[in-house]
Protein backbone atom coordinates (compact mmCIF):
# COMPACT_ATOMS: atom_id res chain seq x y z
CA UNK A 1 0.00 0.00 0.00
CA UNK A 2 1.02 3.25 -0.80
CA UNK A 3 0.15 4.93 2.33
CA UNK A 4 0.70 2.85 5.28
CA UNK A 5 -1.18 4.65 8.42
CA UNK A 6 -4.23 4.89 5.55
CA UNK A 7 -3.95 8.80 5.75
CA UNK A 8 -5.40 10.20 2.48
CA UNK A 9 -2.99 13.21 3.41
CA UNK A 10 0.22 10.48 2.92
CA UNK A 11 -1.60 9.03 0.00
CA UNK A 12 -1.71 12.47 -2.20
CA UNK A 13 2.13 13.41 -1.23
CA UNK A 14 3.27 10.39 -2.47
CA UNK A 15 1.21 10.78 -5.77
CA UNK A 16 1.98 14.17 -6.22
CA UNK A 17 3.67 15.25 -9.75
CA UNK A 18 1.64 12.01 -11.39
CA UNK A 19 -0.53 12.05 -14.27
CA UNK A 20 -4.02 12.25 -13.37
CA UNK A 21 -4.95 8.77 -14.79
CA UNK A 22 -1.66 7.23 -13.34
CA UNK A 23 -3.48 8.85 -9.74
CA UNK A 24 -6.77 7.52 -10.58
CA UNK A 25 -5.34 3.94 -11.03
CA UNK A 26 -3.42 4.13 -8.24
CA UNK A 27 -6.35 5.48 -6.08
CA UNK A 28 -8.53 2.52 -7.17
CA UNK A 29 -5.93 -0.18 -5.97
CA UNK A 30 -5.61 1.58 -2.76
CA UNK A 31 -9.48 1.40 -2.41
CA UNK A 32 -9.65 -2.04 -2.90
CA UNK A 33 -6.87 -2.87 -0.52
CA UNK A 34 -8.06 -0.63 2.27
CA UNK A 35 -11.49 -2.23 1.57
CA UNK A 36 -10.21 -5.63 1.37
CA UNK A 37 -8.04 -5.22 5.00
CA UNK A 38 -11.82 -3.74 6.25
CA UNK A 39 -13.71 -6.46 5.56
CA UNK A 40 -10.86 -9.39 6.65
CA UNK A 41 -11.01 -7.33 9.90
CA UNK A 42 -14.86 -7.65 10.29
CA UNK A 43 -14.53 -10.36 12.64
CA UNK A 44 -11.78 -9.83 14.47
CA UNK A 45 -13.16 -6.21 15.96
CA UNK A 46 -10.56 -5.94 18.29
CA UNK A 47 -7.78 -5.41 15.26
CA UNK A 48 -10.19 -2.88 13.59
CA UNK A 49 -9.07 -0.03 14.77
CA UNK A 50 -5.30 -0.57 13.94
CA UNK A 51 -5.40 -1.53 10.07
CA UNK A 52 -7.77 0.92 7.22
CA UNK A 53 -10.68 1.67 7.56
CA UNK A 54 -13.90 2.83 5.41
CA UNK A 55 -13.08 6.08 6.04
CA UNK A 56 -9.64 6.11 4.12
CA UNK A 57 -11.45 4.46 0.95
CA UNK A 58 -14.28 6.77 0.58
CA UNK A 59 -11.68 9.71 0.75
CA UNK A 60 -10.29 7.47 -2.10
CA UNK A 61 -13.10 7.29 -3.64
CA UNK A 62 -13.47 10.76 -3.40
CA UNK A 63 -10.71 11.36 -5.00
CA UNK A 64 -11.47 9.73 -8.20
CA UNK A 65 -14.80 10.75 -8.32
CA UNK A 66 -12.95 14.64 -8.75
CA UNK A 67 -10.50 13.48 -11.27
CA UNK A 68 -12.77 11.33 -13.14
CA UNK A 69 -15.29 13.61 -13.68
CA UNK A 70 -14.56 17.08 -11.47
CA UNK A 71 -17.85 16.85 -9.74
CA UNK A 72 -18.82 19.33 -7.36
CA UNK A 73 -19.06 18.03 -3.49
CA UNK A 74 -21.73 18.47 -1.38
CA UNK A 75 -19.63 19.41 1.06
CA UNK A 76 -17.02 21.63 -0.26
CA UNK A 77 -14.71 21.57 3.19
CA UNK A 78 -14.32 17.32 2.39
CA UNK A 79 -10.83 16.58 3.27
CA UNK A 80 -10.07 14.75 -0.34
CA UNK A 81 -11.91 17.86 -2.23
CA UNK A 82 -9.45 20.49 -0.41
CA UNK A 83 -6.43 17.97 -1.33
CA UNK A 84 -7.97 17.41 -5.13
CA UNK A 85 -8.44 21.49 -5.27
CA UNK A 86 -4.61 21.98 -3.78
CA UNK A 87 -2.88 19.78 -6.13
CA UNK A 88 -4.80 18.79 -9.34
CA UNK A 89 -8.55 21.43 -9.77
CA UNK A 90 -8.96 24.07 -10.88
CA UNK A 91 -11.41 26.91 -9.11
CA UNK A 92 -13.19 27.39 -12.13
CA UNK A 93 -13.00 25.14 -15.25
CA UNK A 94 -12.38 26.72 -18.58
CA UNK A 95 -14.30 25.13 -21.37
CA UNK A 96 -12.16 23.05 -23.76
CA UNK A 97 -13.82 25.50 -27.16
CA UNK A 98 -14.83 28.66 -26.88
CA UNK A 99 -18.44 29.28 -27.19
CA UNK A 100 -20.06 29.91 -30.08
CA UNK A 101 -21.79 33.15 -30.78
CA UNK A 102 -25.32 32.74 -32.69
CA UNK A 103 -27.80 35.58 -33.88
CA UNK A 104 -30.46 36.25 -32.76
CA UNK A 105 -33.47 35.22 -34.44
CA UNK A 106 -35.98 37.10 -34.41
CA UNK A 107 -39.08 37.61 -36.58
CA UNK A 108 -38.98 40.43 -38.55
Amino acid sequence: MISENCSIDEFVAAVTGKAAKEVIALAIDEATRADRIFLRTLHHPAQRPLLCGLTYSRHLKELIGYLRYTVKPRRPRARAYQLYMQHWGAPHPQPSTPPIHRPDKTLH
